[in-house]
């Protein structure tokens, strides 16, 4: 389902939530009863909610507690009563470490969150999004329920990102010379953590040969055990949010966060094509086409924000976090 959602705020209601049940039941009766009532529905709420752990994945070069991921922390947990985790893992420069050493490493510290809880709503901001989608799909047995992945490059990327353009004209002519792709694909290159899903439509046999992380992680090379793995690992989520918009000024194309990507001509100005018409949809690599098939991918598209500002963004938070967590929660 695709959610195109503008600046305005829209109310969501508050599932569960036991202030609310608390208001109701005390108007409608100021008997014993209906105090009994209160404390009762004070408790189903309780039990509602504390099997759940939402865990959160902040994104490159960031430590985890900055201000903005506080705010989301702050925000999410005062709506839904939830607990909320912000993984103290791979900050600032360690996040530029190859994501095949930050996958594992992240993994230990997220399971240790994960076991307190029946089932999860992992939350990947950004880089964060590629990693919580590593962890799931090598993570056998996860109790991961819900996956938002956030402003999240999910296809790659490729080109400068469009701020860093705006601010050196001349660097969108660099990224496609011979000497940065050459760059890009050699082992140097792939010791850069946002380098190994760097996916260059224009020289996709060199990506294929030349990188492991992403293109393994994509099921579009490995052996056919591996491959089988994370694609019922992947499946073992309940539901698959989505989350980017036209206003991103960081992920090149903005529809990668959705799946979308540059066709396989590479042309990077005007053939953007949609989940749907992508290789790795169309050919199912990792279960993408089974789980829309399923119904349990949404879309979740907020205009007018740029890249950072989808940390905690009001909007974000309220059009795609909270109904995807009420949706866990009540389920």
């Amino acid at each position: 389902m695709v959610s195109t959602i503008n600046d305005s705020h829209l109310p969501i209601p508050i599932k569960g939530d036991s202030t609310s049940t608390r208001i109701i039941a005390s108007q409608s009766t100021g008997t014993m009863f209906g105090e009994f009532l209160i404390a009762l529905s004070g408790l189903l709420a309780t039990a509602y909610t504390s099997g759940v752990g939402i865990i959160h994945l902040h994104g490159l070069g960031e430590f985890h507690d900055i201000p903005d991921h506080l705010n989301f922390k702050s925000y999410v947990e005062k709506e839904t009563g939830i607990p909320v985790h912000l993984v103290d893992t791979h900050n600032w420069l360690t996040s530029l470490i190859p994501l095949e050493r930050q996958v594992p490493e992240a993994l230990v510290k997220v399971k240790e969150i994960a076991a307190q809880y029946d089932k999860v709503i992992a939350v990947g901001y950004s880089q964060g999004g590629i990693v919580w989608r590593g962890m799931i799909e090598m993570w056998d047995g996860h109790n991961v329920d819900t996956f938002i992945s956030i402003a999240s490059p999910q296809h790659g990327m490729a080109g400068a990102p469009p701020l860093l353009a705006q601010l050196v004209p001349f660097i969108d002519s660099i990224s496609q010379s011979p000497s940065f792709y050459q760059f890009v694909y050699s082992y140097l290159g792939q010791q850069i953590a946002p380098l190994n899903y760097y996916l260059d439509p224009y020289h996709y046999d060199m990506y294929l040969e030349k990188t492991n992380f992403f293109p393994l992680l994509n099921n579009e090379k490995g052996d056919d055990w591996n491959k089988a793995r994370q694609k019922s690992n992947f499946l073992k989520l309940r539901k698959l949010v989505l989350v980017g918009g036209p206003g991103e000024d960081v992920l090149r194309p903005w529809q990668t966060a959705q799946f979308g990507y540059y066709n396989e001509e590479g042309n990077r100005e005007n053939e953007v094509i949609d989940m749907e018409e992508t290789r790795f949809y169309t050919e199912d690599l990792f279960g993408l086409k089974t789980m829309d098939k399923r119904g349990d991918i949404r879309r979740c598209t907020v205009a007018g924000i740029k890249h950072i500002e989808f940390r905690d963004d009001k909007t974000v938070m309220d059009s795609c976090v909270l109904p995807a967590v009420y949706d866990t929660v009540w389920t």
